[in-house]
């Protein structure tokens, strides 16, 4: 009997020792008798700690990676923003020097935009700031058409 096989398919999990037993057509008592022995029970709890340990600590890597995304795209708002505030506040010859980087959104259009743009900033900077609570793609469904100077 090869009990190295036995034994790590009962640590690996999803089968209990008895099943195990009819398996490999082992009287259950030997194998329970081993296993207690062995403390494979030890060994597979051992084992779940150890993979759900790991995958906690790649769920709070992703969480972590998706924050620092966020972030940059919460940098872009502000960036776009300040952009346009300036454009909004210059006096009309002013404006039209900078109606290329605004492509020629007329002031009160701007002043929409911007207007929009606070509003998902805000709505993204409260979602980051609970505890627990993270961006979905829907939050950040306006931002292309918002982004987009056409």
């Amino acid at each position: 009997m090869n009990w190295r096989k036995v034994k790590a398919e009962y640590i690996a999990g999803g089968i209990s020792q008895r099943k195990l037993a009819e398996k490999y057509g082992i009287p259950w008592g030997t194998l329970r008798t081993r296993a207690n022995e062995e403390k494979w029970t030890d060994a597979r709890k051992r084992s779940e700690n150890k993979a759900l340990q790991k995958a906690e600590q790649k769920t709070a890597d992703v969480i972590a990676d998706n924050a620092t995304k966020l972030e940059r795209i919460k940098t872009k708002i502000l960036d776009k923003l300040e952009m346009m505030v300036d454009a909004y506040d210059t006096d009309a010859t002013e404006y039209s020097t900078v109606k290329k980087t605004i492509k020629g959104k007329k002031p009160a259009i701007l002043k929409y935009k911007m207007r929009d743009l606070a509003a998902v900033y805000e709505s993204l900077s409260d979602k980051v700031t609970k505890p627990g609570q993270g961006a979905d793609i829907e939050d950040l469904s306006p931002l292309a058409e918002l982004l987009n100077d056409d």
